[in-house]
């Protein structure tokens, strides 16, 4: 697998929505200000409640989220949304006292805003949507993040932190392993052959030249040239010139660029021939890339 099992930190599980602590007057504004249907809506609940229904309607437009950490709200958004309420500054927020209620209020307002549950359809939508973006080389890191935006643009309540995560990994597995077969079916045996030589430490040495080639030249002297001179030269050995990367875009060889530069010649060794093999020529292709630009 590309990816790792997990990939979201424990803070990101427990707290499902990060609060903005700073933000300007326009971000507000932009934000958490309510419509008149919103007020109208909001009238429709005891006075001491209107607070907190009005910090959860925004925050499930926002996020695709119910806010649990409300005392944690900035108190220039409580205050901020309270005066449009016609309510005095405050710095607690009282909610209902009642699950049952409070349940009862929810429903009606993703109802209200038209927001649907992630149910099989939601999900079968995500998952075309997260395949595009995993071939274009978007890590999964960055998928979770656009992912909830994703979900929240086309009015999807979102899942628990850790459901996206699985799904997402689940995702990119997937599609990088057929990507690797490709790219693998599409090498020959000769350059096959020229990246296993850059994988194996010559006798009377201690490094691979792979290891050498993720170390760059410091600065632009007439060794350093010489040294950007004779990589290139090297890879240029290999064939790797000839290689059609097909239907891979540029984010995605930059992609597998950085995660082969993650591992050690023994690391590569270890996985499996089509991923070791994809892995090394997005690294020469984009290394390639590099070499060529001091040229």
């Amino acid at each position: 697998m590309a990816t790792k099992e997990q990939f979201l930190p424990p803070r990101t599980r427990s707290q499902l929505i990060s609060l903005p602590q700073e933000f300007s007057d326009e971000e507000r504004a932009r934000d958490w200000t309510l419509s008149g249907e919103d007020r109208a809506e909001l009238r429709k609940y005891r006075t001491n409640f209107r607070l907190f229904l009005a910090v959860q309607l925004c925050a499930v437009r926002l996020y695709g989220r119910f806010l649990q950490q409300v005392q944690d709200l900035s108190p220039r958004i409580i205050n901020y949304l309270g005066s449009q309420l016609g309510l005095p500054p405050s710095l607690t927020i009282e909610g209902p006292d009642r699950k049952a209620t409070y349940s009862e209020q929810r429903k009606h307002f993703l109802d209200s805003l038209g927001f649907q549950k992630f149910d099989e359809q939601g999900q079968a939508q995500l998952e075309t949507w997260l395949e595009q973006q995993a071939r274009l080389g978007m890590l999964p890191e960055e998928l979770f993040q656009h992912a909830e935006k994703y979900l929240v643009a086309r009015r999807i309540f979102l899942p628990g932190p850790s459901v996206l995560e699985r799904l997402i990994i689940h995702i990119c597995s997937a599609v990088h392993e057929q990507l690797f077969a490709a790219m693998f079916q599409h090498l020959s045996p000769d350059v096959r052959q020229a990246i296993d030589h850059l994988l194996t430490v010559p006798e009377g040495e201690q490094r691979s030249y792979f290891y050498r080639l993720k170390e760059y030249p410091p600065a632009a002297t007439i060794s350093s040239l010489q040294t950007y001179l004779q990589r290139y030269h090297t890879l240029s050995a290999t064939g790797i010139a000839e290689v059609a990367p097909h239907g891979l875009t540029p984010a995605f060889l930059e992609y597998l660029f950085k995660l082969a530069k993650r591992h050690s010649t023994t690391d590569l060794k270890r996985f499996a021939d089509h991923k070791r093999y994809a892995l090394m020529l997005g690294f020469l292709l984009e290394t390639r890339k590099v070499l060529l630009d001091p040229l």
